[in-house]
């Protein structure tokens, strides 16, 4: 079971250019340290105005050994000291998440020039009906062009909710999934269908990103 941690900081009025400077060295620092991370900011939806570095975990013992490797390095350390007292940003989210699907493993080349994020949290009760909503979601979101995943959260910002995230090579990948979901009839049935009993609140969505640079 895959594991993935969101960190995300509110730039600072004034201090974009910084703050992007100081997330550039921090992805450095986490990839020397081995780690698939990658920095993504918003163009649209409720965490505009952040940035936030994400990692991929194999699973939860490697969240753990990886987080002591980072606590361990004097690199790291250094460069945490220095970027805190900065002020370029306020650290505003810090949330982990597993995948519904146990079987899952991020692929190192998989497209992830720009991710669609929803996250819900299900009405009291409703879970089970809200999961079969997503799993019913998912071979729509696929076969327009997105790749979905489905983590949920016990720890962070919305805990016990569900993420699911659809990327895309680049924001032209977006656009055209974007206008094949608009017109598409089996979409359209099935968003009015899942609209007119409503298993779940959206809790954050948005456009985001690869900043990383590569």
């Amino acid at each position: 079971m895959a594991v993935i941690s969101l960190t995300g900081f509110r730039t600072q009025p004034g201090r974009l250019a910084d703050h992007l400077a100081a997330s550039a060295e921090s992805l450095g620092h986490l990839r020397r340290l081995g780690m698939q991370a990658v920095v993504l900011q918003p163009i649209a939806g409720g965490d505009v105005g952040t940035i936030a570095t994400s990692i991929n975990f194999a699973n939860n013992a490697d969240y753990v050994a990886s987080m002591q490797r980072i606590m361990a390095d004097e690199q790291w350390v250094e460069f945490w000291g220095r970027a805190s007292g900065g002020g370029s940003a306020v650290q505003v989210e810090t949330s982990l998440f597993s995948d519904v699907d146990t079987s899952f493993q991020p692929s190192a080349d998989r497209p992830l020039g720009v991710v669609l994020a929803t996250q819900w949290r299900a009405k009291p009760g409703r879970m089970m009906d809200f999961m079969e909503t997503v799993m019913t979601a998912v071979p729509h979101t696929t076969r327009m062009g997105g790749t979905a995943r489905v983590m949920q959260s016990v720890i962070g910002a919305h805990p016990m909710t569900t993420l699911v995230t659809t990327t895309f090579a680049d924001l032209d990948a977006y656009g055209e999934y974007s206008d094949k979901l608009a017109g598409d009839e089996q979409w359209q049935a099935f968003w009015v269908n899942a609209m007119s009993d409503p298993t779940a609140d959206m809790v954050r969505s948005g456009i985001y990103v690869n900043a990383s640079g590569d």
